[in-house]
């Protein structure tokens, strides 16, 4: 990192003090127990800490200075803000206009993770790229990620995640971004944004702050939408999985291959054919249509964007498919929403074709006053896809039950679990574990991939 100690005063001041110039700042820190020294490090006042009562641990371990919102008592330059984590945002804003760097920022209900990684992978086929780790996306995590990006990379290729109204007015103007890509919205964080109007109005608000020349990419599927867009940009570039006609980007999936993988259509302005990816189901193919519209905004073409998917790897817990025998067990345990879930349900339910489907199942979280309609909803589902039996972990079971009328197992402990499974006799089938992150579904998950053997890209050649 290329920045001193003015650069820092400068940006959250405007004026620095002498001498302050010959002192490099090696990193940003918001933990105190990473501190190395010549690092800044930041006081940040969170829910759980109090990053003030760490500044003396910063101090020891050799940090060059302090930023923080009230007195403390260090021997190294501290820098008063009003705000230490508004004061981060600004931080990173000003390293990316130092950079020259490129941004495009994702965001979305649902895969603005995966779109992430598939458009990093495609750019980096050409270009130099920085990205978020994982979906560290919030007020913290994105200007902590593009705070690790470097002046040398073309493109700092960052996700946005909002969960309450104002979310996106904190961190569109950190991100500033010269493309803006919106995947979808569906019933996800109506606690904090209300209905689904309000998800439209909140992603959407992130268009405001696209650079001057910049562009918007955002998808023609969803009405709400596609109209809060345009009343923003006039002309957003549009990608679909619905409309082939009017779509210049368009995508849509043909079944799965073996693997994993699967095959899919894609049509841009330089042609329209089938293509293999690593990843199955629907929602990938509206994935890979965004991916290539914004791929096109960043002068690549259609090869590229093949190219760039092909050469991935799934995450491991995003869909992915892990495969012993006739079992395949899906560890889509990241993270759950009802646009998700129903996606992620019936990719599962086509994959299984003529084996048996069992659902091992957790709560949606943060739906507010839609909690139980869409748990509800969930139940009827499931009932719909017909599995051979449904596994449940959370607080809305009975909901769940309500609109699913069969017979639902409770998610008590992991014992229990693997008895009622063997009690179920299969000799093969496909099981999709899927929840909200904070259920730590991915302990159903990996326990029964090692019962049946499963592992990832194992599956037998059909």
């Amino acid at each position: 990192m290329n920045l001193t100690l003015a650069d820092v005063e400068r940006c959250l001041s405007g004026m620095s003090e002498e001498g302050h110039e010959k002192v490099t700042i090696n990193s940003v820190q918001t933990d105190s127990r990473t501190v190395y020294e010549g690092d800044l490090f930041f006081c940040i006042d969170g829910a759980n800490f109090d990053g003030h009562e760490f500044a003396h641990q910063a101090e020891r371990q050799g940090a060059a200075a302090v930023v923080a919102s009230r007195v403390v008592d260090v021997d190294v330059p501290v820098i008063m803000v009003r705000d230490t984590t508004e004061a981060l945002g600004r931080i990173a804003a000003c390293w990316r206009d130092m950079c020259g760097a490129r941004l495009v920022a994702v965001t979305g209900t649902a895969g603005k993770t995966t779109v992430k990684e598939m458009l990093f992978a495609v750019v980096s086929q050409k270009h130099t790229a920085a990205k978020n780790y994982r979906n560290f996306n919030n007020q913290i995590g994105l200007p902590m990620s593009m705070l690790k990006g470097t002046c040398n990379q073309d493109w700092w290729i960052m996700e946005l995640g909002i969960s309450v109204r104002g979310d996106m007015e904190e961190l569109a103007p950190i991100a500033s971004p010269d493309v803006a890509v919106i995947t979808n919205i569906g019933h996800g964080h109506l606690e904090g944004l209300g209905d689904m109007a309000g998800v439209a109005q909140a992603k959407t608000a992130l268009l405001r702050y696209v650079r001057q020349a910049g562009s918007a990419v955002v998808s023609m599927d969803y009405p709400m939408l596609w109209d809060a867009a345009r009343e923003i940009n006039n002309a957003p570039v549009g990608f679909s999985t619905q409309n082939f006609e009017d779509a210049d980007f368009a995508a849509s999936y043909l079944g799965a291959e073996s693997e994993g993988w699967g095959r899919f259509r894609l049509k841009t302005p330089e042609g329209d054919s089938e293509m293999t990816a690593p990843f199955c189901g629907e929602h990938y193919a509206e994935n890979l249509a965004c991916v290539a519209a914004t791929a096109h905004q960043l002068g690549l073409g259609r090869d590229d964007v093949i190219n760039g998917v092909q050469a991935i790897e799934p995450d491991s817990q995003r869909f992915c498919c892990k495969s012993g025998g006739n079992f395949m067990v899906i560890d889509d345990t990241y993270n759950a929403n009802p646009l998700s879930m129903e996606r992620s349900i019936k990719a599962a339910a086509n994959m299984a074709g003529e084996r048996p489907l069992v659902l091992v199942l957790g709560d949606m979280r943060e739906l507010g006053e839609e909690a139980v309609e869409q748990h509800v909803k969930l139940g009827k589902l499931a009932a719909e896809i017909a599995p051979k039996a449904l596994f449940y972990k959370g607080d809305h079971l009975d909901d769940v039950a309500a609109g699913y009328g069969g017979v639902i197992t409770e998610l008590k402990d992991t014992e229990t679990f693997i008895k009622k499974w063997q009690a179920l006799g299969l000799t093969g089938a496909v099981a999709l574990v899927k929840g909200s992150r904070s259920l730590s579904m991915e302990t159903y998950a990996n326990l029964l991939s090692r019962e049946l053997g499963c592992k990832a890209g194992t599956e037998e050649k059909k």
